[in-house]
């Protein structure tokens, strides 16, 4: 015979239970491809997908799918267990509030601006942060795709005090622009990454002027292997974006992977090895200046070069200190005479290099005209070193070819290493010139 009297109070404390879950409509609804709301997903301790916290004012819960119109992720029905890919269009703002979390299932991403414009903004605070990350019970790197940024991304959009864990498959990043994002879209700041899958970076940009803001960045866990993944990777016109406040794991590493400087700017130092996987050039019609800042390292991967002026014009100057000299140097973890091409000054290249370190290149032994550390390949070529280092070249510290009417300058500089000789064959070399 039922118990009448625990019946109605179980009875009771299911209707008080009622009471706190329920949410009232605010008339959002989850986009295309979203999953079942009811569905139960681990979310590492948080409430399933089919709960909302107290204060919540969700119909749905948010859950994933199309946000093709202004939409708010709120503090009070965090946290959010995704079961789909979160894909921002259709002139939309997703805006995700501080001290948000989201947690992915398997493989998902938040990808914004893929079929039109969108903006993304998830500004977190110190005390506040939104966090990004894995719904697997035993979370591993790479559980989740990351925050991808395409072409239709619109300015403004923004992550800060934000962290991203477990993130970043191969080929891709735990931040990602890719599809021709625009020159400052977007902006990265406070953001701590960590846990990066296999192959992956930690931020990367494909586009040649994408050139996000990057500052105050802390990453975490990323291996220091010369192949696989980098804390950032960016092509050369973006790597101005990389401010110097942030902080890497020993050992990281940022990729540098080639092309072309066209437009006068500063590299300041980023505060981690460089490793340059590409050829690197400074040139273009007005003669564009690079500033390089004290204390930045580049590693240069075999046959890769730094080429100043080739078809117009371009001046480099390298600007270290005695304390914090610039360092151009192999990828080679045991490096070796040979091992990168070099610097090389064209007709309209022009560089100014105090207190810089330039090491094991002269790899273009094949060429007669491009075989040192430093080569001034051009007869209008202009070259000031003062209290530089040159040195372990395959060929030549310095290559002045013969008859070349360019102008060098050498004031307190070091050359030792050097197998052919440390300068020559041109007119103030001790090679004799044919």
């Amino acid at each position: 015979m039922r118990n009448n009297s625990a019946y109605a109070f179980v009875l009771a404390f299911a209707s008080v239970q009622a009471l706190f879950v329920a949410c009232t409509s605010s008339g959002s609804k989850v986009g295309a491809g979203g999953a079942d709301s009811g569905a139960e997903k681990p979310d590492s301790g948080g409430p399933d997908a089919g709960a909302q916290a107290a204060g919540c004012t969700d119909a749905t819960p948010f859950v994933g799918g199309a946000v093709v119109a202004n939409r708010t992720l709120t503090k009070a029905c965090s946290p959010y267990a995704i079961s789909s890919a979160i894909n921002v269009d259709g002139n939309a703002t997703l805006t995700i509030e501080a001290g948000v979390t989201l947690n992915f299932a398997q493989n998902l991403a938040v990808n914004v601006g893929a079929q039109s414009a969108a903006k993304l903004v998830a500004n977190g605070t110190a005390a506040s942060p939104i966090k990004f990350t894995s719904a697997n019970s035993t979370p591993g790197a790479g559980d989740w795709e990351g925050i991808k940024f395409w072409g239709g991304v619109m300015n403004g959009s923004s992550i800060s005090y934000s962290t991203l864990d477990y993130c970043g498959q191969s080929a891709s990043a735990c931040i990602h622009g890719q599809g021709g994002v625009k020159t400052g879209r977007v902006t990265v700041d406070h953001a701590t990454i960590s846990h990066i899958g296999n192959g992956a970076n930690g931020i990367q940009e494909d586009d040649v002027a994408s050139n996000f803001t990057i500052s105050n960045c802390t990453f975490n866990n990323v291996p220091n292997t010369q192949t696989q993944r980098y804390a950032i990777s960016v092509l050369a016109p973006s790597f101005a974006g990389i401010d110097s406040t942030n902080t890497f794991n020993a050992g990281a590493m940022i990729e540098l992977a080639g092309d072309a400087v066209s437009a006068t700017t500063d590299w300041r130092n980023p505060g981690a090895p460089v490793a340059v996987t590409s050829k690197v050039s400074l040139d273009g019609a007005t003669a564009p200046v690079l500033t390089i800042a004290a204390g930045t390292t580049f590693k240069f991967a075999r046959g890769t070069s730094f080429e100043v002026g080739y078809s117009s014009g371009g001046n480099l100057k390298a600007n270290g200190t005695a304390t914090a000299p610039v360092t151009f140097t192999s990828l080679n973890s045991l490096p070796t005479a040979g091992d990168w091409n070099g610097i090389m000054l064209w007709s309209g290249g022009q560089a100014t290099l105090q207190f810089a370190n330039v090491l094991y290149g002269g790899g273009n032994t094949g060429s007669a005209s491009l075989s040192g550390d430093i080569s001034v390949a051009g007869s209008n070529a202009r070259l000031t070193l003062l209290n530089s280092t040159i040195s372990n070249s395959a060929t030549y510290g310095l290559y002045i070819p013969c008859g070349s009417t360019s102008t060098v300058t050498i004031t307190s500089d070091t050359f030792s290493g050097n197998l052919n000789s440390d300068v020559g064959p041109g007119p103030t070399g001790s090679s004799v010139c044919p």
